[in-house]
């Protein structure tokens, strides 16, 4: 099988992206002030859309049906910040 290592910017708490199916998340980081995943994908595979969500430390969410992904830093406008990516699975 081959595999490529493709990348997704996250816009926004609450993003919906579509990558090949059977898709891996491997990380999830900071790139050029954005939010970012690398994920390993079959090319060949079919899209689907998946759902993802940023939590900040401190904040309340709802955890039903939801996958830790990661975790990241950034500092904005000299303010450090944590965000934790989770990943909606069904």
């Amino acid at each position: 099988m081959t595999t490529q290592i493709w990348k997704y910017p996250l816009n926004g708490m609450v993003c919906d992206i579509q990558m090949p199916m059977e898709a891996k998340v491997l990380t999830v980081q900071m790139q050029n002030r954005q939010p970012t995943i690398w994920v390993q994908v079959n090319p060949q595979n079919e899209l689907e859309t998946r759902h993802f969500t940023l939590v900040g430390t401190g904040q309340e969410f709802d955890d039903t049906d939801m996958k830790y992904i990661g975790t990241f830093q950034e500092v904005l406008e000299g303010y450090p910040l944590v965000w934790h990516l989770f990943e909606k699975v069904h």
